[in-house]
C-alpha cells in the first residue's frame, strides 16, 4: 500500500515544515494573493483583464461553481495597485443599496433658561444617510470587485447601466448628499457572475452585458489545477496532482455529465495536508476522504472502488516507471 511521507517543504507561502507545526489556515479572507497561483494559462487570463480594465472596460469572469472566478478578479483588483472594494450579490439587494439610503433620524433639542421666568427650547431633525459601497468606490477611485453580480435583481443591478457607460451615479432621492457622483478616474469594477441556468441566478439584461467583457472560465488543465490546489493547501506538487487526477477520473467514470469543480480537489488536499503534518497518508485513507467529499456531490462510489482505482494507478505507474 502506497504511503506519501511528510514534504519537507510547502507550496504556497509557508516555509519549512516540520512534524508538529500547525497546518496552513484554512480561512483565505479576502488575501486571496497570498496562495495565488500562476502559470502561463492563469497569467494570460489576468492580463488579459488587466489590459481591458486599465482601459476602463469592466470585466466579468464568469463560470460554474469552483472556477476560481473570486480568487481572479481579487488578484486582478490588486494589480490595478488601488484600494479595493467589495460587493457580493443577493436578492436583496435593492437600488436604494447601490446609491445609498436614510438610515434613521438624530432629533436635537436645546432648552434656554437663562432667564428665570423664560423657557425658550429649540428642536432639529437631521436625516442620516448612508452611503453606498458603489458610491464610495466611485469617489476615492477604488476597484470594485462586485462577487456573483448576477444574485441580485435586474432593478438592483440597472442602476449600473449609467455606472459603466458614462461613469455616473444618479440618485433621486431628495435626502442624498449628491444627486450626481461622478467616478474618480482611477475607478475601476470588476464583476464575478454565474451562468443563468443556475439556482439563485437572476438573468442579465442585454443592456449591461452590453457594456463589460465577459471571461468564461469553463475548466484548467491538470498541471494548473495541481498548481491551484497545492498553492492553496500547501501540499506537495506530487501528491497536489494525483488528487486532481483521481478526482477528475472519478468524474469522468462515475458522473461524466457533471462539472468537475476544483473545490472538491481543494477540499480532500485541505484534509490531507492537515493528516501530513503528523502523519503518513495511506491509499486506503486517501480513499475513504475523496468517497467522503465526493458523496455530497452526487457521487456515490465506495471506499473499496477508490481504493481500487488508485491501485491500478500505482501498478500503471511503477510499471511505467520500471
Amino acid at each position: 500500500m502506497t504511503k506519501h511521507e511528510l514534504p519537507s517543504k510547502l507550496i504556497g507561502p509557508s516555509a519549512e515544515v516540520s512534524a508538529g507545526t500547525a497546518p496552513p489556515s484554512p480561512w483565505l479572507g479576502l488575501r486571496t494573493s497570498e496562495r495565488f497561483f500562476e502559470n502561463d494559462e492563469v497569467s494570460s487570463l489576468i492580463q488579459r483583464g488587466l489590459f481591458y480594465a486599465r482601459a476602463g472596460v469592466p470585466i466579468n469572469f464568469q463560470g460554474t461553481a469552483g472556477r476560481g472566478k473570486t480568487a481572479m478578479a481579487m488578484e486582478t483588483a490588486r494589480r490595478l495597485g488601488r484600494p479595493i472594494s467589495v460587493m457580493t450579490g443577493n436578492d436583496w439587494i435593492s437600488a436604494e443599496d447601490m446609491i445609498g439610503k436614510e438610515v434613521g433620524q438624530t432629533t436635537t433639542s436645546v432648552v434656554d433658561k437663562y432667564v428665570q421666568r423664560v423657557r425658550r427650547s429649540e428642536s432639529s431633525i437631521r436625516f442620516d444617510w448612508e452611503g453606498s459601497i458603489l458610491a464610495r468606490a466611485m469617489r476615492e477611485g477604488h476597484a470594485l470587485v462586485y462577487d456573483e453580480f448576477t444574485r441580485s435583481s435586474a432593478q438592483a443591478n440597472g442602476i449600473l447601466l449609467s455606472v459603466l457607460e458614462e461613469g455616473v451615479l444618479i440618485s433621486t432621492n431628495r435626502l442624498a448628499k449628491r444627486e450626481c457622483i461622478t467616478a474618480h478616474p482611477e475607478f475601476r469594477i470588476i464583476l464575478t457572475s454565474n451562468p443563468h441556468d443556475y439556482a439563485g441566478v437572476n438573468a442579465s439584461p442585454d443592456a449591461l452585458l452590453d457594456r463589460m467583457i465577459t471571461f468564461q472560465l469553463t475548466s484548467y488543465s491538470i498541471d494548473t489545477e495541481s498548481g491551484i490546489v497545492a498553492a492553496r493547501t500547501g501540499l506537495a506538487p506530487e501528491v497536489s496532482r494525483q488528487i486532481v487526477q483521481l478526482v477528475h477520473d472519478l468524474h469522468a467514470s462515475a458522473a461524466p455529465e457533471r462539472d468537475c469543480s476544483m473545490r472538491a480537489s481543494i477540499l480532500i488536499a485541505q484534509i490531507a495536508a492537515m493528516r501530513l503534518q503528523t502523519a503518513t497518508l495511506s491509499d486506503a485513507l486517501l480513499a475513504q476522504i475523496t468517497a467522503d467529499v465526493l458523496a455530497g456531490r452526487g457521487i456515490s462510489l465506495s471506499t473499496g472502488q477508490i481504493a481500487k482505482h488508485l491501485s491500478k494507478r500505482n501498478a500503471v505507474s511503477t510499471g511505467g516507471s520500471a
